[in-house]
C-alpha cells in the first residue's frame, strides 16, 4: 500500500537532516504523486515535511533542529485526497558531529504496521502449534509457582493445566535427585544464567519419565530474574535405553549378579575406603566342585538354571552385609563388608557348606553339588584389590587340590604351595617344546542350508600327569608366567601348516578363525610375525581370520585402531568374540572397523519365544546388522535356539547342536562337502 499526503507515497520514508534540509532515501520512497523524489530532496526541511507530510511534522522536527530535544517517537492521523484517514508512527533522532548536527527520521504508515504484526502473530501461532507438539514448556514466576503450562506438559505429567498454574515443580518432583542438585539450579537461574541438565519426574499416576531440561531466566532492566522459562524434551526412552547398555555391562545376565567389571570396581572402592577408616573386611572366592561335568553332561540350559539357584542361596545367606559377583563360568566372589574378625567370615563359609548338603532340584533333576571356597581378609591378606582377590583364590585352589567341598583361610605359604597350578606353569615350556599342544576345529554352520561356512581353531593340550587339560585352566597360568604370546604364535603357526597341507592334498581350505589375546595383539612386532607366517606356508588372507575380545581395547583404542587397519588392509577379517560379556560397549563397535561379531553364549543359552533372552539376542544381531558385520551365534544347542536365530536372520551357528569341536582326520569329509552329514 502507498500513503500520499502532498505528494510522497508511503510505506515507509526514510530522511535526514543536515544544515536544515532533507534528504529522503530514493529506494525507500521513489514514487512522487506530481513530481519525482529528487526535486523534493535537498530542499528545507519545514517546507517538505508541511507540504508534503503536514505542518504538526515539520513542528515537531524543528525542536529537533535547533537542539530542543534529543529523540522524538510520536503518532499522527490525517486524511488523504480520497478522504481516508491514515496513521502515521514518526520518529526522529538527533546526533551531533564535528560537520554540525544531523537528524535521522522515519515515517511508518501505520496499516502497513498492522498488516506485519498480524503476519508475525500467526508465525507465532504456528510456532507455538510445533512446540506444543514436542516440547514441555513452562513458564514459573520468580517464587517458582507455575503461571503457565502447555499442552504437552499436561500431557506427560497426567496433570491438567488448573492443577498445575499455581502450584510449584515440586508437584511432579520424584525424590530421585538431592536437594543439593535443586539448591544448585536455583543457584545458576537466581543469578541470571541459563541451566541444562536432566531430571526424573514423577507423574499424576506414579509413574517415572526423564526430561533433558533448559530453565532460561527473564531479565528486567535491572538485571533481575523476573521469570523462568523451563523447556523440556521428553528422553525417558533414551535413559531406559542407557540403563539397559549399563546393566548388560555390569552384570552378568545368568544369575543377575554383578559380573568380573562391577566386582573389580566395587573392591577397588571398598579396599579404599577400607584404609581410610582402619576397617576390617573379607571375600570368599567360590567354584562349584563338579559343575564342568554336570555341565557337559547335562547342558547349559540345566547348568545355567543350576547357576541361578546357587547365586539364590548365596544372597540368601549374605543378604545385605555385601555383595556377590560371578566372576567366571563356576567362580563366584562374595564380599562381606564390614567384620570384626576372621571368626565372622568363617560363620559365612559354614552356613554355605551346610547349605550345599541339600541337593539342588532342577529341570526335572535332583542335583548334588558341592563348593570349595577359599578366604581372604583385608588388611591381613592384602592391602589392594588384585592382591586379596588373587589370594582368596590361592586359598580356594588349596581346597580343590585336596579336599573339596571345604573352606580355607588365606596364609602366606599358599602363595608357593598350590601343586597342580605351580606344576602346570612349570610344564608350559616342556609342553610347547615337546609338541604335548594340539588344535581341534569346531565348525560354524550357515543356518540357510546347513553348509559349513568356517571354522574356529582352539587349543588343546595332553598333559603327561593330568591328562586333557582344558584352555581354560592353562591359558591364564600361560598369562601369569608370561607365556602366552609364544603359545598364541604358536597357535596361528600350526593353523597355517594345517591350512597349507590341506590345500596341497587337493582341498580347498573353509576360513580358520584363530583367537589372539591381548597381550599377544599388543606386542610390536606382532603384525610381522602374523604376515611372515602367512608368507611361510603361502596362506590365502581368505583362509584365515582373527578373534579378539573387547578387553584389547581398555586403554589401547587408536593403538588398536591402527594394529586392525593393516590387518585388515592384507584382507584379513576382524571378529569380535564373547560380545555381551564384560567389558560390552557399543562405543567400541562405533570406532572399529570390526567384520564379524560373535554373540557370548550365555546370552543364546535357554533362549524361547517367551524368555527376554530372545529381545536382547535379536536387538544384538540388528545391532550387529545395522553396522555392516555378520553376526555369529555360539553354544547354540537347542533346535528351538537355532530356530529363533535363524529367523532373525543369523549369519552363522557355532555349538553342540551342530558339532563339538573336530579333530584334523574328522574334518576331511567336510571339507570335501563342506557339509557335516
Amino acid at each position: 500500500m502507498r500513503v500520499m499526503q502532498g505528494g510522497i507515497a508511503l510505506n515507509q520514508v526514510e530522511f535526514k537532516i543536515k544544515n536544515e534540509k532533507i534528504y529522503f532515501k530514493e529506494q525507500l520512497s521513489d514514487d512522487v504523486l506530481n513530481e519525482p523524489i529528487a526535486s523534493i530532496s535537498g530542499k528545507n526541511y519545514e517546507y517538505a515535511l508541511s507540504s508534503y507530510v503536514s505542518p504538526y511534522v515539520a513542528k515537531k522536527f524543528s525542536q529537533l533542529v535547533t537542539g530542543k530535544q534529543e529523540q522524538l517517537h510520536f503518532h499522527t492521523t490525517f486524511e488523504t485526497k480520497e478522504g481516508e484517514t491514515l496513521v502515521f508512527r514518526i520518529s526522529g533522532q538527533r546526533f551531533e558531529s564535528e560537520d554540525g548536527a544531523e537528524i535521522s527520521g522515519e515515517i511508518s504508515d501505520m496499516k502497513q504496521s498492522d498488516e506485519q504484526l498480524t503476519l508475525a502473530l500467526k508465525e507465532l501461532s504456528d510456532m507455538k502449534y510445533a512446540l506444543d507438539q514436542s516440547v514441555i514448556l513452562a513458564i514459573t514466576n520468580r517464587q517458582g509457582k507455575i503461571t503457565h503450562a502447555n499442552d504437552h506438559f499436561c500431557d506427560v505429567s497426567g496433570y491438567s493445566r488448573d492443577e498445575l498454574i499455581g502450584n510449584t515443580h515440586q508437584l511432579i518432583n520424584s525424590g530421585y535427585h538431592s536437594r543439593a542438585f535443586f539448591k544448585n539450579m536455583w543457584r545458576t537461574i537466581g543469578q541470571g544464567n541459563v541451566w541444562k541438565g536432566e531430571i526424573r519426574n514423577r507423574a499424576k499416576d506414579g509413574s517415572l519419565y526423564w526430561v533433558d531440561t533448559t530453565i532460561v531466566p527473564m531479565i528486567n532492566e535491572k538485571g533481575e530474574p523476573t521469570q523462568y522459562i523451563a523447556i523440556r524434551f521428553d528422553i525417558t526412552d533414551k535413559k531406559e535405553n542407557e540403563e539397559k547398555i549399563r546393566h548388560m555391562a555390569y552384570f552378568d545376565y545368568v544369575t543377575g549378579l554383578a559380573n568380573r567389571r562391577k566386582f573389580d570396581e566395587y573392591l577397588k572402592r571398598r579396599t579404599e575406603i577400607a584404609g581410610k577408616n582402619k576397617e576390617k573386611f573379607g571375600i570368599m572366592f567360590i567354584d562349584l566342585d563338579g559343575f564342568n561335568y554336570l555341565n557337559d553332561t547335562l547342558g547349559y540350559l540345566i547348568g545355567d538354571q543350576l547357576l541361578i539357584e546357587a547365586a539364590r542361596r548365596f544372597k540368601k545367606i549374605v543378604g545385605d552385609r555385601g555383595m556377590i559377583a560371578r566372576i567366571g563360568e563356576d567362580e563366584f566372589v562374595i564380599v562381606i563388608d564390614s567384620i570384626t574378625d576372621a571368626e565372622e567370615m568363617q560363620v559365612f563359609a559354614a552356613s554355605m557348606m551346610a547349605d550345599f548338603k541339600d541337593p539342588f532340584f532342577v529341570g526335572g533333576y535332583e542335583l548334588n553339588l558341592t563348593g570349595s571356597i577359599g578366604i581372604a581378609t583385608y588388611p591381613e591378606a592384602g592391602r589392594d584389590a588384585a592382591t586379596i582377590t588373587k589370594h582368596a583364590a590361592l586359598a580356594m585352589y588349596r581346597v580343590k587340590g585336596s579336599s573339596k567341598n571345604d573352606y580355607r583361610f588365606f596364609d602366606s605359604d599358599m602363595k608357593f604351595s598350590n601343586h597342580r597350578s605351580f606344576q602346570i606353569k612349570n610344564d608350559l615350556r616342556k609342553g610347547l617344546d615337546q609338541d604335548q599342544f594340539y588344535i581341534v576345529y569346531q565348525p560354524k554352520v550357515s543356518p540357510k542350508d546347513d553348509s559349513v561356512t568356517s571354522v574356529e581353531a582352539l587349543i588343546r593340550w595332553k598333559h603327561q600327569e593330568f591328562g586333557e587339560l582344558s584352555p581354560f585352566e592353562f591359558i591364564p597360568l600361560a598369562e601369569e608366567i608370561g607365556m602366552i604370546n609364544e603359545i598364541g604364535d604358536w597357535v596361528i603357526q600350526a593353523v597355517c601348516k594345517q591350512l597349507q597341507s590341506w590345500a596341497l592334498e587337493g582341498y580347498h581350505p573353509i576360513p580358520v578363525s584363530v583367537n589372539v589375546s591381548a597381550r599377544q595383539f599388543l606386542q610390536a612386532n606382532f603384525v610381522e610375525t602374523f604376515f611372515s607366517h602367512l608368507d611361510t606356508y603361502q596362506i590365502d588372507p581368505s583362509w584365515i581370520q582373527m578373534e579378539i575380545t573387547e578387553s584389547l581395547f581398555i586403554d589401547n583404542v587408536k593403538y588398536v585402531q591402527q594394529i586392525l587397519e593393516k590387518i585388515k588392509a592384507k584382507g584379513i577379517k576382524i571378529a569380535l568374540d564373547d560380545f555381551g560379556t564384560g567389558y560390552s560397549s557399543l562405543a567400541y563397535l562405533r570406532k572399529l572397523d570390526l567384520d564379524i561379531l560373535k554373540i557370548d553364549r550365555s546370552l543364546i543359552s535357554g533362549i524361547n519365544d517367551t524368555s527376554n533372552q530372545k529381545e536382547i539376542a535379536i536387538t544384538i544381531i540388528r545391532l550387529g546388522k545395522s553396522l555392516g558385520m555378520e553376526v555369529v551365534a555360539e553354544g547354540v544347542e537347542t533346535e528351538e535356539e537355532l530356530d529363533i536365530l535363524r529367523n532373525h536372520g543369523i549369519d552363522e551357528i557355532q555349538g553342540y547342536y551342530y558339532s563339538k569341536p573336530l579333530g584334523v582326520s574328522d574334518m576331511h569329509p567336510i571339507l570335501k562337502t563342506k557339509r557335516l552329514d
